[in-house]
């Protein structure tokens, strides 16, 4: 367009060269700006909407090199049509050859090009995952040089454009290529467009194309480690409310193994069929099961103003309640989890250890949102319907104002609020550094998949 405009002005090639010139001038410039139109558009479209139109397009950019190089070449034309030069017409054509040709080679060896990605559907945050891209170059006669892949990786709150270089991808044949990402913030990431460009073989030009692959990866919260003192904080609790109530039926204990006779034993656990095989006299031996229904809620209550501080201990809430919640599942023996947080809605969650579908309690974690409006009113009813005499109920949150001195039987439906509790909740408010000796961040190797 400023050519155009220049000629106009000036009229100077239609004088020197013909009014021919000045047509082949005009058609170039509607043309060429017409297309920057488009692809300029659409480039500002697809980063709006999130969502290409098409599944495959063609992109274009000038490299600053690229720019140097035109302007050189239209500086020796306008020399080459002022001065009528022949040899600054002959350096002029000798330039644009070269030029031409690069564009040229790189929409041919870009044609037809297809990329797959290849990655875990969960990850945890803060651990670092490997995502395969692999190239597939089918034409027959052409190879694919000097080939950069670049992903796009998104959640709403942080964009990630991890790239990968292929030297060369012969003719019909695919090569593999990885890149190492570490996603830090829980929840679903969408792997949008990717984009494969190239600048082979002058680097004059980049031309590209846009493929629509798009897949999504859900991020766990991170999964963290218990402690010895948590461990000993619920054995001692189970211990005490235990000895605040009588047993029912045999003691809960479980059967541990067969081993000899010793004095003390009771002869009621005498094995005999075992005693007489042996030839000297064998009891069963019990250890008691400690393990008890554990009933865990999770307030997610958030003001809509939080600051960072508070944000930040939300997501520890729920990274510790998840861990608690993993421990549980895999190293429970027999019990039952029971689950709910107050989102904007009541999620709840109810499942054993042997009946695996941990994963799908981990999808649920990965995808809470607070909630300005929550209520610790359903997280009570919620406790109140599933408590048992052989269940604990812990409670997390991460506004401490929320719970200190807490009347839970002040909460609630009236019907519920007659029904005395079995045995208090524990509240526990998500600081990390009252936490530190019970909570660790640390990666949990029997929960990454």
């Amino acid at each position: 367009m400023l050519l155009f405009s220049a000629e106009l002005r000036t009229g100077l090639l239609a004088e020197r060269v013909g009014m021919w010139a000045r047509g082949l001038l005009i058609l170039a410039a509607l043309g060429l700006s017409v297309w920057g139109l488009k692809e300029i558009l659409a480039d500002r479209w697809s980063r709006i909407s999130r969502t290409p139109q098409r599944t495959r397009s063609n992109r274009f950019m000038m490299p600053i090199e690229g720019v140097i190089y035109c302007v050189i070449m239209f500086v020796l034309l306008a020399g080459s049509v002022v001065g009528r030069s022949n040899t600054l017409m002959l350096v002029f054509s000798l330039m644009a050859g070269p030029f031409i040709m690069n564009g040229s080679i790189m929409f041919m060896m870009l044609k037809r090009l297809s990329v797959s990605r290849n990655m875990p559907p969960r990850v945890m945050a803060g651990e670092p995952f490997w995502v395969t891209l692999t190239l597939t170059n089918p034409k027959r006669l052409l190879a694919a040089w000097v080939i950069s892949v670049r992903d796009e990786v998104s959640n709403g709150l942080e964009s990630l454009r991890p790239e990968v270089l292929f030297s060369r991808v012969a003719r019909r044949s695919s090569k593999r290529g990885q890149y190492q990402l570490r996603l830090s913030q829980r929840g679903r990431y969408s792997f949008e467009s990717i984009q494969v460009n190239s600048r082979f073989p002058m680097g004059l030009v980049e031309r590209g194309v846009v493929l629509g692959v798009h897949d999504e990866i859900l991020v766990y919260p991170r999964i963290g480690r218990l402690t010895s003192d948590w461990q000993g904080r619920m054995i001692s609790a189970t211990q005490l409310a235990r000895g605040a109530r009588p047993r029912i039926g045999t003691m809960h204990d479980e059967f541990h193994r067969i081993r000899e006779y010793r004095q003390g034993d009771d002869p009621r656990d005498i094995h005999w069929r075992t005693s007489a095989r042996r030839n000297e006299l064998m009891v069963r031996e019990y250890r008691e099961n400690r393990d008890r229904e554990l009933i865990l809620l999770l307030d997610l209550y958030l003001p809509a103003n939080a600051s960072e501080a508070e944000r930040a201990r939300f997501e520890f809430a729920i990274s510790f309640a998840a861990t608690i919640a993993s421990e549980r599942l895999l190293n429970g023996r027999s019990t039952n989890l029971s689950f709910a947080a107050n989102s904007s809605r009541l999620q709840e969650w109810h499942g054993a250890a042997e009946n695996g579908g941990w994963e799908q309690l981990l999808d649920m974690f990965a995808m809470m949102q607070s909630n300005p409006q929550a209520e610790l009113s359903v997280l009570r009813d919620f406790a109140r319907r599933e408590q048992t005499p052989h269940s604990r109920t812990i409670l997390i949150s991460s506004i401490s104002s929320r719970v200190d001195g807490m009347a839970w039987e002040q909460l609630g439906d009236a019907d519920l609020s007659s029904q005395a509790w079995m045995e208090p909740p524990q509240v526990i408010v998500a600081d990390p550094n009252e936490l530190a000796v019970l909570f660790s961040a640390e990666r949990h190797d029997t929960v990454t998949r």
